[in-house]
């Protein structure tokens, strides 16, 4: 009998974020899946509600950083494996890549020295890491103490963040990807690694699809739904250039935004300076399945400028563009990063990034045509269905999990 141990940021005690990764586990729980999850670390005191009606919570065992449970197992651990302990800790801090992974490795250490010792515990058979920053770090110290198999999946920052990836590389039972430009990376990053036949896999971000929608009407009253952090790629600004000549024109449209970040304050000001943001709701972060409501009740078109930011950071595939297409929502983008490889040509609008002329110019094209639209709608829920069902990509990891265990 295998059993699956999974580590993750904060999921279930977080309302806001890692709500995909909280998907796939519930559906590992809907499938009886002998698991075990272990958050790095509680964004909130208690589990979100989604977590306690799906019985996911029932599986999960959570513990802060620095807890005297954890502190004492780590000892524990120390003392039992003196020289494993050692050589894992320091190939996890030497070969970090940089101070900012660094310092997230060194405050993982006591949880993974106890997590070491956990694992033998509850007779875990394979170690699954979501995301390959500190949480990876954790799954590949318990690996080398406890001799256990372990994985890791990876999205976008954090594969671009490269903390301690070539270790990471060398110690895996596998790597998982979501989108092709982060296999793309990666896959290079492994050929030129001393392991270049560790094993790649690309399993989609699935999503649970709804019943489809025949018909789109929207044009009367356009309804805007921008679902994504206030972050620099997600090319906000040029959202606001697009819709500021609506508002010149007095055309009536309502625009809401599912997220927060650290640019909320410039997005208000450029709302504001456009003329849109008697228009605009900002709902702030919000629960999934609040977002998923919104898209099937309102059928919105899903609105996501994104670029290439200045520092590198591009998307992968947005998990907010998958659940538009999966809730028949029309969906406008940019042709940056992976999102191609999701809306392909007849399934959605794509314009070039930083140019708020064609993405109105896409935004008109999707109103203007109502029963184009429509046929764009079936297309790319057929996409979605096709490759994004999260009961099939979440089944593949577990396989994939159980024969490494």
């Amino acid at each position: 009998m295998s059993r699956l141990l999974a580590i993750t940021g904060r999921s279930p005690f977080s309302t806001t974020e890692e709500a995909f990764v909280q998907d796939e586990l519930e559906t590992m729980v809907r499938h009886h899946v002998d698991l075990v999850v272990v958050p790095t670390r509680m964004a909130t005191r208690t589990p979100n509600s989604g977590s306690v009606t799906s019985g996911l919570i029932d599986h999960v065992v959570a513990e802060p950083l620095f807890s005297p449970r954890v502190l004492l197992g780590a000892v524990r651990t120390v003392l039992r494996h003196p020289v494993a302990s050692v050589r894992a800790v320091t190939e996890a801090l030497v070969d970090a890549g940089s101070r900012r992974n660094l310092a997230a490795n060194l405050i993982s250490v006591p949880k993974a020295l106890w997590l070491a010792g956990y694992v033998r515990t509850v007779g875990a058979t394979h170690v699954h890491a979501y995301w390959f920053a500190h949480q990876a770090t954790i799954a590949m110290i318990v690996g080398r103490i406890a001799g256990v198999p372990w994985s890791a999946t990876g999205f976008r920052w954090d594969i671009d963040a490269g903390n301690a990836l070539d270790a990471k590389i060398r110690r895996a039972a596998f790597l998982r990807v979501a989108d092709e430009l982060g296999e793309r990376i990666l896959r290079e990053r492994v050929a030129s690694s001393d392991r270049p036949d560790s094993p790649v896999h690309l399993i989609r971000t699935g999503v649970a699809m709804s019943p489809p929608v025949p018909s789109f009407d929207g044009a009367d009253l356009p309804v805007l739904a921008f679902p994504g952090g206030f972050v620099e790629k997600k090319g906000h600004r040029y959202l606001a250039e697009a819709l500021r000549t609506w508002a010149d024109d007095g055309r009536a449209f309502e625009l809401h935004l599912f997220g927060d970040g650290p640019l909320r304050g410039d997005l208000e000001n450029r709302f504001e300076s456009a003329g849109i943001r008697g228009r605009t709701t900002f709902h702030g972060a919000v629960e999934l399945e609040v977002l998923r409501t919104f898209l099937r009740e309102r059928q919105p078109i899903v609105v996501l400028p994104s670029i290439r930011a200045d520092d590198g950071q591009e998307e992968g595939i947005p998990v907010s563009l998958v659940e538009g297409m999966a809730n028949s929502c029309p969906v406008v983008s940019t042709r940056t990063g992976s999102i191609p490889d999701l809306v392909l040509d007849g399934c959605g609008w794509l314009v070039p990034e930083r140019d708020p002329d064609a993405l109105r110019g896409a935004l008109e094209d999707v109103l203007s045509r109502p029963a184009h639209t429509a046929e764009v709608l079936l297309r790319a829920r057929d996409r979605v269905a096709g490759e994004f069902d999260r009961e099939v990509s979440t089944m593949r990891l577990v396989e994939l999990c159980g024969a490494a265990g």
